[in-house]
């Protein structure tokens, strides 16, 4: 206690003077006197550089949390837009595949893939579609585009599905229009090779590529794809055609089926 008495007298006149400043400036900016008005706005403007930290402080944290808001709501867009764009483009296969079956007036069904790879022996994918909705070994399987493979087992609920990039698969062919035919087999990517072509045949880069009558298991004048180079065979009567396919066999997730009767 001795020693607080003896701070409050040793700093007296300290605390006096902090205490007359307080109270100077509180009647200074209470007073509404006009010369104390101008002497108050005087003061302001020359020590407004104490404020000036604390104004941009304040205007960072003002950015920060507008960043963030504004950038919460770019990403809300690109999900927005991705989901669009994924909706148009399934309803673009979707109004293809429909023109196709009424075109071809083809039975079939949709069907999901829930794997890919589903024998090591085979480039091929699972889909949820089997014997309870008319499914049968050898139905060709195509995409929006056109023909990817063919089923090669059927359970009640699912079906394997061999597809065109297995190294096994084979589908007759003619090329249009000139009708020249010919067997049809995967080389790499989406290039296929066509073989037992005769030499006399009229073959442009660009012809269309379709599955032939000739085909057991695929209904004729379906789309397979499009000749990009044409190669003659030394000491043959027959030449080789490459083409690309139509269906892109990499992002495959939705086929369809063609089911055997009506």
């Amino acid at each position: 206690m001795a020693k607080t008495e003896l701070i409050l007298k040793k700093n007296l006149d300290i605390y006096i003077l902090f205490i007359c400043i307080f109270f100077s400036f509180l009647l200074i900016f209470s007073n509404n006197n006009q010369q104390i008005q101008k002497f108050r706005s005087s003061a302001l403007d020359t020590f407004s550089f104490v404020y000036q930290p604390f104004n941009w402080l304040d205007n960072q944290i003002f950015l920060t949390k507008k960043l963030e808001v504004l950038s919460y709501e770019n990403l809300k867009l690109n999900l927005e837009n991705q989901i669009l764009s994924s909706s148009k483009v399934e309803n673009e296969r979707l109004r293809d595949l429909l023109k196709f079956k009424k075109r071809n007036e083809l039975n079939l069904i949709g069907a999901d893939i829930l794997s890919k790879g589903v024998n090591a022996n085979m480039s091929s994918v699972l889909v949820d579609r089997g014997l309870i909705d008319g499914i049968e070994r050898n139905n060709a399987v195509l995409s929006s585009r056109g023909v990817v493979g063919k089923i090669v087992f059927v359970s009640n609920n699912h079906s394997g599905v061999q597809l065109v990039s297995d190294v096994d698969f084979r589908v007759s062919v003619k090329i249009m229009p000139s009708e020249a035919e010919g067997i049809m087999r995967w080389i790499k990517s989406d290039i296929c090779e066509i073989s037992e072509v005769q030499s006399t045949s009229d073959i442009q880069i660009g012809d269309i590529v379709l599955t032939s009558n000739l085909s057991i298991h695929f209904p004729e004048s379906l789309p397979v794809g499009e000749v990009v180079s044409i190669h003659k065979k030394s000491n043959s009567s027959n030449k080789v055609v490459r083409m690309k396919l139509f269906s892109d066999l990499a992002t495959l997730n939705q086929l369809f089926i063609v089911r055997k009767g009506e």
